[in-house]
C-alpha cells in the first residue's frame, strides 16, 4: 500500500529551550524495520516499567503487510512511531477480549502502540498520527481494539479523545491490568452521560463490576483524590434533539 507523505512543523523542547522542526510523516518500508524496533526498544529502556509499556511489538511483520506502521521524522531521525497489527495471534486475542463474530477477524485492527521521543511530547502526536492510520484502514478494518495500562493517564485519556470506550478490564500480558478499548468504524454509536459513574483508575477491583453493570468508561477525570475513570450507559445511536 502506498502512503501519502506528510510534512508539518513540530515544537521541539530542550533544555532551557523550544524551537519549531520540519517533520516527515511517512509510512515505513522494509528498510525502515532496523530503525524501527531500535527507537521502540531505546522508548521502552526508557520507560522502563512492563506494566506500564509492554516491549513485545510486531514492528517487521506490520511493515511486512500484516499490519500498519506510521513514523514521524525529524533532522532524519525517527522521533515517533504508531504501529497498527494484523498478526493472526494478536487479532484473534482482540476478538477474545471484544466478544465479537470471529468471523469478523479480517475487519480487526489491534492498534499496538504509539511512542514519541521525550522532546517532542507535547505536540498531540498519538492523537493525529492515530487519524492518519484510521484513515488507511477503513473501510477495510473497521473494529477497532486496543489495551492501555491504568498507569499510563497520558495515552488512556488520548485514547479516549479519539474515539474509543473503556469495554473491560483484565489482566493480560503475563498478569498487567489493562483496560480493553473498542471502537467501530461502521456503527460508532454514543455514550449517556447523564447519571455517569466515576471510579479512581487505581481501584482495579470496581472497575470489572462498572463493566458487568453494563457501563463503558468514555472519559478522564482528575479529582482532588486522584485520576477516574468515568463511566455511562452505551447507546445505539446519537440521540436526535428535542
Amino acid at each position: 500500500m502506498a502512503y501519502s507523505v506528510q510534512q508539518f512543523f513540530l515544537q521541539k523542547r530542550g533544555v532551557g529551550y523550544v524551537a519549531p522542526v520540519l517533520c516527515t510523516m511517512r509510512g515505513l518500508g522494509e528498510s525502515d524495520i532496523e530503525q524501527a524496533v531500535s527507537f521502540h526498544k531505546r522508548i521502552s529502556d526508557e520507560i522502563g516499567d512492563a506494566d506500564f509499556f509492554a516491549e513485545d511489538n510486531t514492528i517487521a511483520e506490520s511493515i511486512m503487510g500484516e499490519g500498519v506502521v506510521i513514523g514521524v521524522f525529524a533532522q532524519g531521525r525517527l522521533i515517533a512511531l504508531r504501529a497498527v497489527s494484523y498478526v493472526k495471534e494478536y487479532v484473534e486475542d482482540a476478538v477474545e477480549d471484544l466478544g465479537i463474530d470471529p468471523a469478523e477477524a479480517d475487519n480487526v485492527a489491534v492498534m499496538d502502540f504509539c511512542i514519541t521521543e521525550s522532546s517532542f511530547r507535547g505536540n498531540s502526536i498519538q492523537f493525529f498520527t492515530y487519524l492518519f492510520t484510521e484513515s488507511l484502514m477503513y473501510p477495510n478494518r473497521y473494529h477497532l481494539h486496543t489495551t492501555v495500562s491504568p498507569k499510563n493517564i497520558f495515552s488512556l485519556t488520548n485514547v479516549l479523545k479519539c474515539g474509543f470506550t473503556a469495554v473491560k478490564f483484565k489482566q493480560k500480558y503475563g498478569g498487567h491490568h489493562r483496560f480493553v478499548l473498542y471502537k467501530n468504524l461502521r456503527r460508532p454509536g454514543a455514550v449517556k452521560t447523564r447519571g455517569h459513574k466515576e471510579i479512581l483508575l487505581r481501584n482495579y477491583d470496581y472497575h470489572p463490576k462498572v463493566f458487568a453493570d453494563g457501563f463503558v468508561g468514555y472519559k478522564i477525570k482528575h479529582k482532588s483524590n486522584g485520576m477516574a475513570m468515568l463511566y455511562g450507559k452505551p447507546l445505539e445511536e446519537e440521540p436526535s434533539k428535542a
